[in-house]
Parts: C-alpha cells; structure tokens; sequence
C-alpha cells in the first residue's frame, strides 16, 4: 500500500507532496515536515556515502521500519523523490522513476506551468501521477 510522495528540489524546497492511505496524521505544520523529511534524506544519504566500504554507483534507496518502507530516488537533476508505503513494497525505484519522467514531460517541460522552487499545482502532472499509482501493483496491497 502506498502512502504519501514527496518531491522535493535541490534546496530542500517541497514541490509537491500527496497523501494516498496515510494511518496516522503528525502534530506538526506541514512544512515542518517537509523539513524533517528533506533532513532525514540529506542524513542518510550522508551516512551512507561516508560508511560504505566501496563506490556507490546508487546510493541510498530505501529503508524500513516496522511499519513502512521509505523510498527515494535522485533525479540527474538532484530532484528527489519520496515515497512512503507498507512493507510489501520492497522496492519503488521503478515507480519513482516513471514519476520523474511524468515531472519532467508536464512540468519541466511545460511553459505554462510556473518556474522551480514552486509548489506543482499542474492538473495534468496531478492527472498522470494518479493514474500511474493507482495502476501499480503496490498502491492497495496489504501488509
């Protein structure tokens, strides 16, 4: 099951963020959250960079918890890329990655739709993603 998306660009700005099937709603304002969520990933990623015995060609990709599975996946263009989801979802690159090619074909690419740093409030971005999710094999499953 899938979530919440997160997508942020390389300054730590959310871009968009979307909830699908959250269980459990933080005390919090949401950009305090947006900030938690970019720190966790700047951390990890540092940590993994800093700790791994050899070159890494990826990097970070995920983690778990008990309860949820956090995904992310770095664009070439440092756009990053969130996903939170039950633990039946092993991997999500896929998905993330079928994400950033629709960020770039309705966003980056699209001249009506405002310049970055910028929450994305693109009918057609939000069309395609949701379709997209929807149809994969993890967005209902059960844990």
């Amino acid at each position: 099951m899938i979530f919440t998306l997160y997508i942020f660009d390389n300054n730590g700005c959310c871009l968009f963020y979307k909830e699908w099937t959250r269980r459990r709603h933080l005390k919090m304002a949401t950009d305090e959250e947006f900030k938690l969520m970019y720190g966790l990933i700047a951390s990890i990623k540092s940590f993994v960079a800093r700790l791994s015995p050899m070159e890494l060609k990826e990097g970070f990709q995920s983690f778990g918890t008990d309860k949820y599975r956090l995904h992310f996946y770095e664009s070439p263009t440092s756009i990053k890329f969130l996903m939170t989801s039950d633990l039946a979802a092993v991997s999500l690159k896929d998905l993330l990655m079928q994400i950033y090619l629709i960020y770039t074909e309705t966003v980056c690419r699209n001249v009506l739709v405002p310049a970055r740093g910028r929450m994305i409030d693109s009918q057609m971005f939000i069309t395609r993603l949701e379709t997209l999710v929807q149809q994969s094999p993890h967005f209902a499953s059960k844990s």
